[in-house]
């Protein structure tokens, strides 16, 4: 992974290039140091992230190592260990590791406070209740009708598979604790769910 130690020990030619992409507020030089005597880069002349365009734009302040380890954030790349500290120590990103993102500082300096609301999970807590009152309010519930509940409010840090697997553990951990049960034992998405007795 290309840092600011490599970039200065290759020569200033490529320091450059990582200024001159940060200054037109665009993606990081993606460089590729495999083969000994060869150096390839990759550059990308367009937005991947809006989020960290504006952010580039508004804080100004931001060093080098910063952007780099922010523009790996974007491209959903890996951030090691002290980069993942700094980024936090700064308020610059939120989530847990693989999905981190832009946090509630950048957010508000960028317009991205919608997006921000949007990839911050809720307590584990808040889906049970909303499981309870909607099977309070209606009996029963097949996966459907908790997909259709739960999908769109769960964190956009998850991707799709996430969002669903999710959803399994949950509906578990509440049969585990005998809040719910499944009617006639079956499991799966074919399963309907009701509030065990001692929950009604």
């Amino acid at each position: 992974m290309l840092n600011l130690n490599m970039i200065d020990t290759l020569g200033g030619g490529i320091k450059k290039m990582f200024i001159l992409q940060r200054n037109r507020h665009f993606p990081m030089p993606d460089y590729d140091l495999k083969e000994p005597d060869k150096v390839k880069v990759r550059i990308i002349g367009k937005v991947i992230d809006e989020n960290y365009t504006r952010m580039l734009i508004q804080k100004t302040d931001l060093s080098l190592e910063e952007v780099i380890a922010l523009d790996k954030v974007q491209k959903r790349k890996p951030i090691n260990e002290e980069e993942f500290k700094h980024l936090k120590r700064k308020d610059l990103i939120e989530g847990r590791r693989p999905n981190l993102f832009v946090s509630a500082e950048v957010a508000a300096a960028t317009d991205t406070k919608a997006d921000y609301i949007r990839k911050r999970a809720f307590d584990k807590q808040h889906y049970i209740k909303m499981m309870k009152e909607y099977l309070e309010k209606f009996g029963y519930a097949t996966r459907q009708d908790i997909d259709k509940l739960l999908l769109d409010k769960i964190s956009d840090a998850l991707n799709s598979r996430q969002k669903n697997k999710f959803i399994s553990n949950l509906l578990q951990e509440m049969r585990r604790q005998g809040i719910i049960y499944s009617v006639g034992g079956k499991r799966g998405r074919g399963a309907v769910w009701k509030l065990s007795k001692e929950e009604t």
